[in-house]
Order: structure tokens, then sequence, then C-alpha cells
């Protein structure tokens, strides 16, 4: 088949002459239909059939039915071709491992109850998780932030800090249960207090790494800010946690030694992470992890579901999960929604504060103000059984996790369809107003000058000169 093309009027019509083959003289008119079917497919215009210098005008209905037979093979081949479907495995491991990982102790909880005696299990999943970290750690991303210092400080104290503190007072003027009620006395609709402990831990937590980096990058953000910041507060978040959630629960009967299981923290995360910056000191050691990044993060996402696993297991075992009303569960994404938005009002309060440009606000909206689960799930690991009920608090961390994904899933579109910068005012003193520029000034590249106008030397043999309104400029003598 010999394609032509024709443009009349801003139309373009796409013609398929069909040439017969003298060395086949066999092939019938169908096997015809099938190549100009093929080339209207690869083509996507309309299309003109002619055989033997007339047009076809119009078609039938078997023609139509086999075109859409084609493109519905076109479509499934493409959707299981080998590369599409290795995307769908990487990009939906993580939370379909995690849905497996809380259903299946509903069907069989023994075998995972049964390793969750073994505590040792439980931190070396955390030290595979923390030792990748610390071979993925790109101190260059936090050398870059220190150059906006205001902006990588602001961010870490409001992680760490802020959203707990608020957390705390929000969660700590509700009505839940009294700490180790049974299961036949639970009467308020807000759930165990152990719900109280799995909201205030889940928001004392650092911000999330990979969530938060995919949502800056969609919106186009500062990447190495976000890179930075996530980096800089899970290393501290670990330590400032505990101490906060001691602190948060200083009226309530179930206590925990803080010095004890910051200890655990150093060995189980910052050690790990340590090594694997160190390892990094290898030269093959980055271009391993380079080109087996994507199996890297099934490594990770396996170890937290083995987690998940192990304690969801021996909660299901235990009974803990009797008596949960689904209200409670309904007022938990309701207490998640609030935050949220606290969360995103403090944020961007801060940003208006320091006269931020969009990057950065970009950053410390979509970025600063979630919550990383793999810490959550870590501190959880590591609390002592005496704080109470490992898998109820569980529960708001589950529900927490995927509903600040869905939140701030549709604020990124957003920030990048409408970008806002905050200046500072001027009525503010002059210092004050230098020091908000200076603190936001950038070095923006030199854009090269326009050639509208402009007479190009053509060295070969002629000018040639650009017109405004799209019209060619005719061809002149060598200037």
């Amino acid at each position: 088949a010999v394609v032509s093309t024709q443009s009349t009027g801003g139309d373009q019509s796409v013609s398929y002459n069909v040439i017969k083959d003298d060395d086949n003289p066999d092939r019938t008119a169908a096997q015809d239909q099938g190549i100009r079917i093929f080339h209207s497919l690869a083509s996507g215009s309309h299309y003109e059939e002619l055989e033997n210098g007339a047009p076809n005008n119009g078609g039938t209905g078997s023609s139509a039915m086999e075109m859409f037979g084609i493109r519905v093979q076109k479509y499934v081949a493409n959707l299981c071709s080998r590369e599409n479907l290795a995307d769908l495995f990487f990009e939906y491991f993580l939370p379909a491992s995690q849905v497996v990982a809380i259903g299946f102790p509903f069907i069989w909880a023994r075998p995972g109850a049964y390793l969750s005696q073994y505590s040792t299990i439980g931190y070396v999943l955390i030290g595979i998780i923390f030792l990748v970290l610390g071979l993925k750690l790109k101190t260059d991303e936090i050398k870059d932030a220190l150059r906006s210092g205001h902006v990588f400080l602001v961010g870490i104290i409001s992680s760490l800090f802020i959203t707990g503190v608020v957390a705390a007072g929000l969660t700590g003027e509700l009505p839940w249960d009294e700490p180790f009620t049974p299961v036949a006395n639970r009467t308020s609709m807000f759930g165990p207090y152990e719900f109280r402990i799995g909201v205030m831990l889940y928001y004392s937590v650092p911000c999330t790494i990979t969530a938060g980096i995919v949502l800056v990058q969609q919106a186009e953000g500062n990447l190495p800010m976000a890179g930075a910041i996530a980096t800089v507060a899970n290393v501290i978040g670990c330590y400032t946690t505990p101490i906060l959630l001691q602190l948060f629960l200083a009226k309530a009967e179930g206590k925990f030694d803080v010095a004890s299981v910051l200890l655990k923290l150093t060995f189980s995360i910052l050690m790990p992470v340590i090594v694997g910056k160190l390892l990094q000191c290898i030269p093959a050691v980055p271009k391993a992890v380079k080109k087996v990044k994507r199996w890297i993060s099934i490594v990770t996402s396996t170890c937290l579901a083995l987690m998940l696993w192990m304690k969801v297991s021996k909660a299901v075992e235990d009974d803990a999960f009797s008596g949960i009303k689904w209200q409670s569960l309904l007022i938990l994404v309701g207490i998640v929604i609030v935050m949220c938005i606290i969360n995103l009002t403090v944020n961007v309060s801060l940003s208006a504060l320091l006269c931020l440009r969009h990057p950065y606000v970009r950053v410390m909206i979509l970025m600063v103000s979630q919550k990383t689960l793999v810490m959550a799930i870590t501190l959880v690991q590591i609390l002592p059984e005496t704080i109470g009920s490992i898998g109820l608090i569980l529960v708001p961390l589950f529900v927490a996790h995927p509903t600040q994904i869905m939140v701030f899933s549709l604020i990124a579109p957003q920030l990048k369809k409408y970008p806002f910068d905050f200046n500072c005012p001027r009525f503010f003193p002059s210092k004050i107003v230098a020091m908000c520029d200076w603190l936001n000034s950038k070095k923006e590249a030199e854009a090269p000058p326009a050639l509208s106008g402009v007479v190009i030397e053509n060295p070969e043999a002629a000018a040639v000169t650009t017109q405004p309104n799209g019209h060619t400029a005719p061809v002149t003598d060598k200037v």
C-alpha cells in the first residue's frame, strides 16, 4: 500500500492506493481491506480509501467491526506488553502488599502471630529498610538546600513539632474510652484510647519521603529542597517522636521507658543509615543501586508489609479488633481530614510569613504537610506493649495514610496549574523588605536574545530574516 498525504485548507487527508502484488496474484480483497485498516490505525487520521483510482465512499458494517476488533486487540497487546506489566507491578506493589498484609491475618492469623513473638525479626526488617535509605541518601541535596536555609529549617520544625502538638491538643479534647478499657465496657463513639495514641503517633512522625517526592515532582516544585527536608527530618524524627509521645501521654497509664526506645532506634535506624551511606564510598555500590533501584523499592515494601502482617496477626489472635464501631472509623477519617486542613493552613501561613516563591510553597504544602507511614510502623514495632494494644494503635495509621495521599493527590495538580508566590508587603520597613527579597533571590539563567526581526547571516548563501505574524521573509543576498 502506497500512502500519500494532501493538505487543503488546514485539513489533512491520507489516501491509500492498494497496489496488487504481481508476485502474489492470489491475494484476496479481504487482505487488501486488512492493509487499509492497518494503515488507518497507524495514522489515526481521517482517511480516504482509493482503489484503482476511485474513492471508496462509505464502508460496510463488517469493516467497522473489523476495525473495532483490531483496535481492541492493539489496546490489549499494548496493555499486556512486558514494559507495561513491569510498570504496573512496580507502581502498585506497595499498596497491594499492604492490603494483603492487613487482610490475610483475618483469614489465617496463626503464622504471623507466631513470628511476632520474635522481636529480632522486626528489628532486622527495620534495619533493611533504613539501610536502603542510607544507600540512596544524597548529601548533595542537603548542601543545595542549605543555600535556602530558612525554608529548610522551617520545614523541619513544622514537620517534627508543630503538627504533633496540634494533633495532641485536638485529640486530647475528644471523649475516647479510658486506657485499657475491656472490650465489653467500651462505650465511646470515638473508639478506644489506643486510637488517640495512633493519631498522635502518626502526626508526630516526620514527613513522608516517597509520596511527597512524587507529588512535589508532579507539581514542579523544588525537588532538592523536598529531598533534603525529608532525609534530615526522618533521621532526626527517630529521636524526637518518642520524646513527644512520652510528653503527650504524661497523664495516661500507658507509659514507656523513652531511653530504652531511643537506644533501640539508634541501633535499628541510625546505624543502618550510616552504614548505607558509608557503602556509597565503594565506587561499584552507587552504580549497582542505580541499576536495581526499582527492585530495591520492592525489598523495602516487602519488609514494611511483613511488619504489618505480624502486628495485625498478633492483634487478630488477641481479638483486639472486637467491638470497634464503624462510626469510630468514620470519625477517624474526619479527624484525618481536619488534620490535613490544619497542616495546610499552618504551612501556607509559614510560607506567607517567609514570603516564599511557588517552588518552595509547593514543598511546604505537599512534602511538609504529609506524614510517613514507614517511621510510624517502625515506632509501633519498637514501642512496648504496655502502652496499649498494638493492633488498635495501627488502625489510625491504616486510615490516615491513604486518606492523606488522596487529599494531597488532588491538591498537587492545582498547585501546578495555578502557581502563586508570597511577596513581602511593601508597607513593611525597608530593611525587612530587603531581607525578604535577599532570602528569596535566585540566579536565573539569562534568556537568549529574541530573534524576531533579526538578520542572521547564512555563510553558505543567504541571510534569513524572521518576521512577525508568521510571515516568511524573502531570501536576500549574503550580508
